[in-house]
Protein backbone atom coordinates (compact mmCIF):
# COMPACT_ATOMS: atom_id res chain seq x y z
CA UNK A 1 0.00 0.00 0.00
CA UNK A 2 2.84 2.36 0.89
CA UNK A 3 4.52 1.55 -2.41
CA UNK A 4 1.31 2.37 -4.31
CA UNK A 5 0.97 5.73 -2.50
CA UNK A 6 4.62 6.47 -3.23
CA UNK A 7 4.08 5.83 -6.95
CA UNK A 8 1.04 8.11 -6.98
CA UNK A 9 3.05 10.85 -5.32
CA UNK A 10 5.84 10.39 -7.85
CA UNK A 11 3.34 10.70 -10.68
CA UNK A 12 1.92 13.92 -9.17
CA UNK A 13 5.47 15.29 -9.10
CA UNK A 14 5.64 14.60 -12.82
CA UNK A 15 2.29 16.33 -13.47
CA UNK A 16 3.57 19.33 -11.50
CA UNK A 17 6.65 19.44 -13.71
CA UNK A 18 4.44 19.27 -16.82
CA UNK A 19 2.28 22.13 -15.53
CA UNK A 20 5.39 24.20 -14.87
CA UNK A 21 6.64 23.59 -18.43
CA UNK A 22 3.28 24.70 -19.87
CA UNK A 23 3.29 27.85 -17.71
CA UNK A 24 6.80 28.69 -18.88
CA UNK A 25 5.84 28.29 -22.54
CA UNK A 26 2.72 30.47 -22.17
CA UNK A 27 4.65 33.14 -20.29
CA UNK A 28 7.40 33.09 -22.92
CA UNK A 29 4.82 33.42 -25.72
CA UNK A 30 3.37 36.58 -24.17
CA UNK A 31 6.83 37.94 -23.34
CA UNK A 32 8.11 37.49 -26.89
CA UNK A 33 4.96 39.17 -28.23
CA UNK A 34 5.66 42.22 -26.05
CA UNK A 35 9.35 42.29 -26.96
CA UNK A 36 8.57 42.11 -30.68
CA UNK A 37 6.17 45.05 -30.46
CA UNK A 38 8.68 47.06 -28.41
CA UNK A 39 11.51 46.45 -30.88
CA UNK A 40 9.49 47.32 -34.02
CA UNK A 41 7.48 50.24 -32.68
CA UNK A 42 9.74 51.82 -30.04
CA UNK A 43 13.39 50.88 -30.53
CA UNK A 44 13.68 50.95 -34.34
CA UNK A 45 11.78 54.28 -34.77
CA UNK A 46 14.31 55.87 -32.42
CA UNK A 47 16.86 55.46 -35.24
CA UNK A 48 14.54 55.86 -38.23
CA UNK A 49 12.67 59.15 -38.35
CA UNK A 50 10.12 58.87 -41.14
CA UNK A 51 6.47 59.91 -41.32
CA UNK A 52 5.86 56.87 -43.52
CA UNK A 53 7.27 54.39 -41.00
CA UNK A 54 3.86 53.09 -39.85
CA UNK A 55 2.61 52.53 -43.39
CA UNK A 56 5.84 50.83 -44.49
CA UNK A 57 5.95 48.51 -41.48
CA UNK A 58 2.29 47.53 -41.91
CA UNK A 59 2.86 46.86 -45.61
CA UNK A 60 5.90 44.75 -44.75
CA UNK A 61 3.86 42.87 -42.18
CA UNK A 62 1.15 42.29 -44.79
CA UNK A 63 3.68 40.77 -47.20
CA UNK A 64 5.07 38.42 -44.54
CA UNK A 65 1.61 37.38 -43.34
CA UNK A 66 0.38 36.78 -46.90
CA UNK A 67 3.41 34.66 -47.81
CA UNK A 68 3.16 32.72 -44.56
CA UNK A 69 -0.50 31.88 -45.18
CA UNK A 70 0.21 30.89 -48.77
CA UNK A 71 2.87 28.41 -47.64
CA UNK A 72 1.48 27.10 -44.34
CA UNK A 73 -2.22 27.96 -44.38
CA UNK A 74 -4.47 30.34 -42.44
CA UNK A 75 -3.15 30.23 -38.88
CA UNK A 76 -3.97 30.76 -36.08
CA UNK A 77 -7.50 29.41 -36.23
CA UNK A 78 -10.40 31.42 -34.89
CA UNK A 79 -11.07 30.63 -31.24
CA UNK A 80 -14.45 29.06 -31.98
CA UNK A 81 -12.89 26.82 -34.64
CA UNK A 82 -10.13 25.70 -32.25
CA UNK A 83 -12.63 24.79 -29.53
CA UNK A 84 -14.87 23.01 -32.05
CA UNK A 85 -11.92 20.99 -33.31
CA UNK A 86 -11.23 19.73 -29.78
CA UNK A 87 -14.90 18.90 -29.22
CA UNK A 88 -15.16 17.01 -32.51
CA UNK A 89 -11.84 15.14 -32.44
CA UNK A 90 -11.03 15.02 -28.74
CA UNK A 91 -7.58 16.50 -29.30
CA UNK A 92 -5.67 19.37 -30.88
CA UNK A 93 -2.74 18.98 -33.35
CA UNK A 94 -0.05 20.31 -31.04
CA UNK A 95 2.65 19.41 -33.58
CA UNK A 96 1.46 22.51 -35.45
CA UNK A 97 1.95 24.85 -32.48
CA UNK A 98 5.23 26.37 -33.78
CA UNK A 99 3.42 27.39 -36.98
CA UNK A 100 0.41 28.72 -35.06
CA UNK A 101 2.56 30.75 -32.67
CA UNK A 102 4.66 32.19 -35.51
CA UNK A 103 1.54 33.26 -37.40
CA UNK A 104 0.06 34.98 -34.36
CA UNK A 105 3.36 36.78 -33.70
CA UNK A 106 3.29 38.32 -37.19
CA UNK A 107 -0.12 39.93 -36.62
CA UNK A 108 0.89 41.20 -33.18
CA UNK A 109 4.42 42.38 -34.05
CA UNK A 110 3.34 44.55 -36.98
CA UNK A 111 0.59 46.43 -35.17
CA UNK A 112 -2.53 44.47 -36.16
CA UNK A 113 -5.69 45.68 -34.40
CA UNK A 114 -6.22 42.20 -32.98
CA UNK A 115 -5.75 40.60 -29.61
CA UNK A 116 -3.53 37.63 -28.67
CA UNK A 117 -6.55 35.47 -27.77
CA UNK A 118 -6.66 33.29 -30.89
CA UNK A 119 -2.99 32.33 -30.74
CA UNK A 120 -3.13 31.98 -26.95
CA UNK A 121 -6.23 29.74 -27.02
CA UNK A 122 -4.70 27.53 -29.72
CA UNK A 123 -1.48 27.34 -27.71
CA UNK A 124 -3.32 26.43 -24.49
CA UNK A 125 -5.50 23.81 -26.17
CA UNK A 126 -2.47 22.28 -27.86
CA UNK A 127 -0.46 22.24 -24.65
CA UNK A 128 -3.34 20.72 -22.66
CA UNK A 129 -3.68 17.91 -25.21
CA UNK A 130 0.11 17.47 -25.16
CA UNK A 131 -0.02 17.28 -21.35
CA UNK A 132 -2.71 14.56 -21.46
CA UNK A 133 -0.57 12.53 -23.85
CA UNK A 134 2.44 13.09 -21.60
CA UNK A 135 0.46 11.86 -18.59
CA UNK A 136 -0.54 8.74 -20.48
CA UNK A 137 3.00 8.09 -21.69
CA UNK A 138 4.47 8.62 -18.23
CA UNK A 139 1.88 6.36 -16.68
CA UNK A 140 2.59 3.66 -19.22
CA UNK A 141 6.35 3.95 -18.64
CA UNK A 142 5.87 3.81 -14.87
CA UNK A 143 3.73 0.67 -14.96
CA UNK A 144 5.95 -1.02 -17.57
CA UNK A 145 9.20 -0.31 -15.70
CA UNK A 146 7.79 -1.31 -12.31
CA UNK A 147 6.41 -4.54 -13.78
CA UNK A 148 9.86 -5.34 -15.20
CA UNK A 149 11.78 -4.28 -12.10
CA UNK A 150 9.73 -3.81 -8.89
CA UNK A 151 12.83 -2.48 -7.09
CA UNK A 152 13.67 0.28 -9.56
CA UNK A 153 14.80 3.47 -7.84
CA UNK A 154 12.31 6.35 -7.77
CA UNK A 155 14.97 8.73 -9.02
CA UNK A 156 15.60 6.61 -12.13
CA UNK A 157 11.87 6.12 -12.68
CA UNK A 158 11.23 9.87 -12.56
CA UNK A 159 14.15 10.53 -14.92
CA UNK A 160 12.69 8.18 -17.53
CA UNK A 161 9.24 9.77 -17.17
CA UNK A 162 10.63 13.33 -17.44
CA UNK A 163 12.64 12.39 -20.55
CA UNK A 164 9.33 12.06 -22.38
CA UNK A 165 8.85 15.83 -22.14
CA UNK A 166 11.60 16.27 -24.71
CA UNK A 167 10.15 13.86 -27.28
CA UNK A 168 8.91 15.10 -30.63
CA UNK A 169 5.12 14.87 -31.09
CA UNK A 170 5.40 11.86 -33.42
CA UNK A 171 7.44 10.00 -30.81
CA UNK A 172 4.79 10.22 -28.07
CA UNK A 173 3.52 6.68 -28.59
CA UNK A 174 2.33 4.17 -25.98
CA UNK A 175 -0.19 1.39 -25.50
CA UNK A 176 -3.26 3.17 -24.12
CA UNK A 177 -5.09 -0.10 -23.53
CA UNK A 178 -2.63 -1.20 -20.87
CA UNK A 179 -2.96 1.86 -18.63
CA UNK A 180 -4.94 1.53 -15.37
CA UNK A 181 -6.15 5.11 -15.33
CA UNK A 182 -8.85 5.92 -12.73
CA UNK A 183 -11.09 8.95 -13.10
CA UNK A 184 -10.09 10.45 -9.74
CA UNK A 185 -6.43 10.08 -10.68
CA UNK A 186 -7.02 11.96 -13.92
CA UNK A 187 -8.77 14.76 -12.04
CA UNK A 188 -6.00 14.93 -9.42
CA UNK A 189 -3.36 15.09 -12.15
CA UNK A 190 -5.16 17.91 -13.98
CA UNK A 191 -5.67 19.95 -10.81
CA UNK A 192 -2.05 19.47 -9.72
CA UNK A 193 -0.71 20.53 -13.12
CA UNK A 194 -3.07 23.52 -13.25
CA UNK A 195 -2.21 24.82 -9.79
CA UNK A 196 1.51 24.34 -10.33
CA UNK A 197 1.30 26.06 -13.72
CA UNK A 198 -0.55 29.03 -12.23
CA UNK A 199 2.01 29.36 -9.43
CA UNK A 200 4.95 29.19 -11.87
CA UNK A 201 3.30 31.72 -14.20
CA UNK A 202 2.81 34.20 -11.35
CA UNK A 203 6.37 33.58 -10.13
CA UNK A 204 7.73 34.39 -13.60
CA UNK A 205 5.62 37.56 -13.68
CA UNK A 206 6.97 38.54 -10.27
CA UNK A 207 10.60 37.91 -11.22
CA UNK A 208 10.68 39.23 -14.79
CA UNK A 209 7.64 41.48 -15.14
CA UNK A 210 4.05 40.80 -16.14
CA UNK A 211 3.56 39.92 -19.80
CA UNK A 212 -0.18 40.44 -20.14
CA UNK A 213 -1.23 43.42 -18.08
CA UNK A 214 -5.00 43.42 -17.57
CA UNK A 215 -5.83 46.79 -15.98
CA UNK A 216 -8.72 46.96 -13.54
CA UNK A 217 -10.56 50.29 -13.65
CA UNK A 218 -11.96 52.04 -10.59
CA UNK A 219 -15.08 54.18 -10.42
CA UNK A 220 -16.41 57.11 -8.44
CA UNK A 221 -19.69 57.98 -6.74
CA UNK A 222 -22.94 57.83 -8.72
CA UNK A 223 -25.43 60.67 -8.86
CA UNK A 224 -28.99 60.77 -10.19
CA UNK A 225 -27.90 62.02 -13.63
CA UNK A 226 -25.76 58.89 -14.11
CA UNK A 227 -28.73 56.61 -13.49
CA UNK A 228 -30.99 58.56 -15.84
CA UNK A 229 -28.50 58.05 -18.69
CA UNK A 230 -28.48 54.25 -18.27
CA UNK A 231 -30.96 53.50 -21.07
CA UNK A 232 -29.18 55.79 -23.52
CA UNK A 233 -25.77 54.26 -22.78
CA UNK A 234 -27.05 50.70 -23.20
CA UNK A 235 -28.56 51.71 -26.55
CA UNK A 236 -25.21 53.24 -27.56
CA UNK A 237 -23.45 49.96 -26.69
CA UNK A 238 -25.95 47.92 -28.70
CA UNK A 239 -25.59 50.30 -31.66
CA UNK A 240 -21.79 49.92 -31.44
CA UNK A 241 -22.27 46.15 -31.41
CA UNK A 242 -24.39 46.34 -34.56
CA UNK A 243 -21.70 48.49 -36.17
CA UNK A 244 -19.13 45.80 -35.37
CA UNK A 245 -21.32 43.12 -36.95
CA UNK A 246 -21.91 45.29 -40.04
CA UNK A 247 -18.17 45.90 -40.39
CA UNK A 248 -17.58 42.15 -39.92
CA UNK A 249 -20.06 41.23 -42.64
CA UNK A 250 -18.77 43.85 -45.08
CA UNK A 251 -15.11 42.94 -44.48
CA UNK A 252 -15.87 39.23 -44.78
CA UNK A 253 -17.67 39.77 -48.09
CA UNK A 254 -15.00 42.05 -49.58
CA UNK A 255 -11.92 40.07 -48.58
CA UNK A 256 -13.77 36.81 -49.22
CA UNK A 257 -14.12 37.80 -52.87
CA UNK A 258 -10.36 38.29 -53.05
CA UNK A 259 -9.72 34.95 -51.32
CA UNK A 260 -11.86 33.22 -53.93
CA UNK A 261 -9.39 34.50 -56.53
CA UNK A 262 -6.49 33.08 -54.49
CA UNK A 263 -5.12 36.56 -53.72
CA UNK A 264 -3.82 35.63 -50.29
CA UNK A 265 -0.78 37.92 -50.33
CA UNK A 266 -2.69 40.83 -51.87
CA UNK A 267 -5.38 40.40 -49.19
CA UNK A 268 -2.87 40.72 -46.34
CA UNK A 269 -1.01 43.59 -48.01
CA UNK A 270 -4.27 45.49 -48.58
CA UNK A 271 -5.20 44.93 -44.94
CA UNK A 272 -1.76 46.21 -43.94
CA UNK A 273 -2.18 49.30 -46.12
CA UNK A 274 -5.54 50.15 -44.50
CA UNK A 275 -4.03 49.51 -41.07
CA UNK A 276 -0.99 51.70 -41.79
CA UNK A 277 -2.95 54.63 -43.22
CA UNK A 278 -5.48 54.70 -40.40
CA UNK A 279 -2.82 53.99 -37.78
CA UNK A 280 -0.77 56.96 -38.98
CA UNK A 281 -3.73 59.26 -38.34
CA UNK A 282 -5.15 57.48 -35.26
CA UNK A 283 -2.36 55.48 -33.55
CA UNK A 284 -4.64 54.24 -30.76
CA UNK A 285 -6.64 52.19 -33.26
CA UNK A 286 -3.65 49.89 -33.79
CA UNK A 287 -2.61 46.88 -31.69
CA UNK A 288 -4.91 44.92 -29.39
CA UNK A 289 -5.80 47.90 -27.23
CA UNK A 290 -4.97 46.08 -24.00
CA UNK A 291 -2.04 48.31 -23.12
CA UNK A 292 -4.03 51.44 -23.93
CA UNK A 293 -6.95 50.66 -21.61
CA UNK A 294 -5.15 51.84 -18.46
CA UNK A 295 -3.69 54.85 -20.28
CA UNK A 296 -7.14 55.79 -21.52
CA UNK A 297 -8.43 56.00 -17.95
CA UNK A 298 -5.97 58.78 -17.15
CA UNK A 299 -5.60 60.44 -20.54
CA UNK A 300 -9.10 60.49 -22.00
CA UNK A 301 -9.52 64.14 -21.02
CA UNK A 302 -6.76 64.99 -23.52
CA UNK A 303 -9.10 64.00 -26.36
CA UNK A 304 -12.31 65.63 -27.47
CA UNK A 305 -15.42 63.50 -26.80
CA UNK A 306 -16.14 63.09 -30.51
CA UNK A 307 -12.57 61.99 -31.22
CA UNK A 308 -12.90 59.32 -28.52
CA UNK A 309 -16.09 58.04 -30.13
CA UNK A 310 -14.42 58.11 -33.55
CA UNK A 311 -11.42 56.13 -32.24
CA UNK A 312 -13.76 53.49 -30.79
CA UNK A 313 -15.79 53.13 -33.99
CA UNK A 314 -12.72 53.05 -36.24
CA UNK A 315 -11.18 50.38 -33.97
CA UNK A 316 -14.26 48.20 -34.55
CA UNK A 317 -13.81 48.64 -38.29
CA UNK A 318 -10.07 48.09 -38.31
CA UNK A 319 -10.24 44.93 -36.20
CA UNK A 320 -12.56 43.32 -38.75
CA UNK A 321 -10.39 44.49 -41.66
CA UNK A 322 -7.33 42.92 -40.03
CA UNK A 323 -8.99 39.60 -39.19
CA UNK A 324 -10.69 39.16 -42.56
CA UNK A 325 -7.63 40.22 -44.58
CA UNK A 326 -5.45 37.60 -42.90
CA UNK A 327 -4.08 39.48 -39.89
CA UNK A 328 -5.49 36.78 -37.66
CA UNK A 329 -6.07 37.26 -33.96
CA UNK A 330 -8.74 37.74 -31.34
CA UNK A 331 -11.37 40.45 -31.10
CA UNK A 332 -12.06 40.57 -27.34
CA UNK A 333 -9.41 43.14 -26.39
CA UNK A 334 -10.09 45.45 -29.37
CA UNK A 335 -13.86 45.35 -28.73
CA UNK A 336 -13.37 46.14 -25.04
CA UNK A 337 -11.05 49.03 -25.91
CA UNK A 338 -13.65 50.36 -28.37
CA UNK A 339 -16.33 50.19 -25.68
CA UNK A 340 -14.14 52.13 -23.28
CA UNK A 341 -13.27 54.78 -25.85
CA UNK A 342 -16.90 55.29 -26.88
CA UNK A 343 -18.00 55.19 -23.23
CA UNK A 344 -15.51 57.86 -22.19
CA UNK A 345 -16.66 59.99 -25.13
CA UNK A 346 -20.32 59.87 -24.08
CA UNK A 347 -19.38 60.41 -20.43
CA UNK A 348 -17.74 63.70 -21.44
CA UNK A 349 -20.70 64.72 -23.62
CA UNK A 350 -23.35 63.88 -20.98
CA UNK A 351 -21.20 64.98 -17.99
CA UNK A 352 -21.77 61.70 -16.13
CA UNK A 353 -19.64 59.23 -14.19
CA UNK A 354 -17.14 57.88 -16.69
CA UNK A 355 -16.87 54.38 -15.20
CA UNK A 356 -20.64 53.82 -15.29
CA UNK A 357 -20.61 55.00 -18.88
CA UNK A 358 -17.84 52.64 -20.01
CA UNK A 359 -19.31 49.73 -18.02
CA UNK A 360 -22.70 50.07 -19.69
CA UNK A 361 -21.44 50.77 -23.20
CA UNK A 362 -18.81 48.01 -23.10
CA UNK A 363 -21.16 45.47 -21.51
CA UNK A 364 -23.89 46.07 -24.08
CA UNK A 365 -21.34 46.06 -26.91
CA UNK A 366 -19.85 42.73 -25.78
CA UNK A 367 -23.28 41.21 -25.24
CA UNK A 368 -24.40 42.18 -28.76
CA UNK A 369 -21.23 40.93 -30.43
CA UNK A 370 -20.97 37.66 -28.48
CA UNK A 371 -24.72 37.02 -28.12
CA UNK A 372 -23.77 35.47 -24.79
CA UNK A 373 -24.75 37.52 -21.71
CA UNK A 374 -22.69 35.40 -19.32
CA UNK A 375 -19.61 35.58 -21.54
CA UNK A 376 -19.95 39.36 -21.79
CA UNK A 377 -20.39 39.60 -18.02
CA UNK A 378 -17.29 37.47 -17.37
CA UNK A 379 -15.15 39.66 -19.64
CA UNK A 380 -16.54 42.83 -18.03
CA UNK A 381 -15.64 41.57 -14.56
CA UNK A 382 -12.00 41.28 -15.63
CA UNK A 383 -11.75 45.04 -16.23
CA UNK A 384 -14.43 46.79 -14.17
CA UNK A 385 -15.08 47.21 -10.41
CA UNK A 386 -17.00 44.34 -8.82
CA UNK A 387 -19.27 46.87 -7.09
CA UNK A 388 -20.66 47.75 -10.53
CA UNK A 389 -21.66 44.15 -11.28
CA UNK A 390 -25.31 45.17 -11.33
CA UNK A 391 -24.68 47.58 -14.24
CA UNK A 392 -22.54 44.96 -15.98
CA UNK A 393 -25.29 42.34 -15.63
CA UNK A 394 -27.92 44.74 -16.96
CA UNK A 395 -25.89 45.82 -19.99
CA UNK A 396 -24.62 42.32 -20.82
CA UNK A 397 -28.08 40.79 -20.54
CA UNK A 398 -29.83 43.42 -22.64
CA UNK A 399 -27.07 43.38 -25.28
CA UNK A 400 -26.96 39.59 -25.36
CA UNK A 401 -30.74 39.25 -25.66
CA UNK A 402 -31.20 41.77 -28.47
CA UNK A 403 -31.79 39.64 -31.58
CA UNK A 404 -29.21 39.86 -34.36
CA UNK A 405 -30.62 39.49 -37.90
CA UNK A 406 -29.45 36.40 -39.79
CA UNK A 407 -27.86 38.68 -42.40
CA UNK A 408 -25.45 40.06 -39.79
CA UNK A 409 -24.45 36.79 -38.12
CA UNK A 410 -20.99 35.44 -38.88
CA UNK A 411 -22.56 31.98 -38.78
CA UNK A 412 -26.16 32.05 -40.13
CA UNK A 413 -26.81 28.63 -38.54
CA UNK A 414 -25.96 29.96 -35.09
CA UNK A 415 -29.08 31.13 -33.29
CA UNK A 416 -29.33 34.01 -30.87
CA UNK A 417 -29.23 33.56 -27.10
CA UNK A 418 -32.98 34.12 -26.78
CA UNK A 419 -33.76 31.66 -29.58
CA UNK A 420 -31.62 29.00 -27.91
CA UNK A 421 -33.37 29.55 -24.56
CA UNK A 422 -36.81 29.28 -26.18
CA UNK A 423 -35.81 26.12 -28.01
CA UNK A 424 -34.46 24.55 -24.80
CA UNK A 425 -37.69 25.41 -23.01
CA UNK A 426 -39.77 23.80 -25.78
CA UNK A 427 -37.62 20.66 -25.72
CA UNK A 428 -37.98 20.42 -21.95
CA UNK A 429 -41.74 20.85 -22.24
CA UNK A 430 -42.12 17.93 -24.64
CA UNK A 431 -39.72 15.56 -22.85
CA UNK A 432 -41.55 12.47 -21.56
CA UNK A 433 -42.26 12.49 -17.85
CA UNK A 434 -40.46 9.55 -16.26
CA UNK A 435 -42.35 9.96 -13.03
Amino acid sequence: MKEQMSNRTLFLYFTSLTGAVIAGIVWLYLKVANIGITVIWEMVPAYIDSKYYTVLMCLGGGVLIGLFHRVYGPYPERMADSVKRVKDTGTYPYRKLPMIVSASFLSLFFGGAVGPESGLVSLLLGLCCWAMDQFGLARWKMETLIAGNPYIRKKELFRVMAAGLFLLPDQIVYDKGKIRWKRKEQIASGITAGLTGLAVYELLNFCFGRCLAVPHLHGGVLILRDKVAVILLVIVGIAAGYLYLIFQKASSWFFGKLREKNLTVFNAVLGGLVLGLIGSALPMTMFSGGNNIQAMQYEYLKYTPYLLILIGVVKLFLTNVCIESGWRGGHFFPVIFSGLSIGYGFAAILHINEIVSVVLVTGALLGTVLQQPLGALALSLVFFPVKDIGWMLLASTVGGCVPVPVALRSDPEKKSFVSNMIQMKKQKKFLPNKG
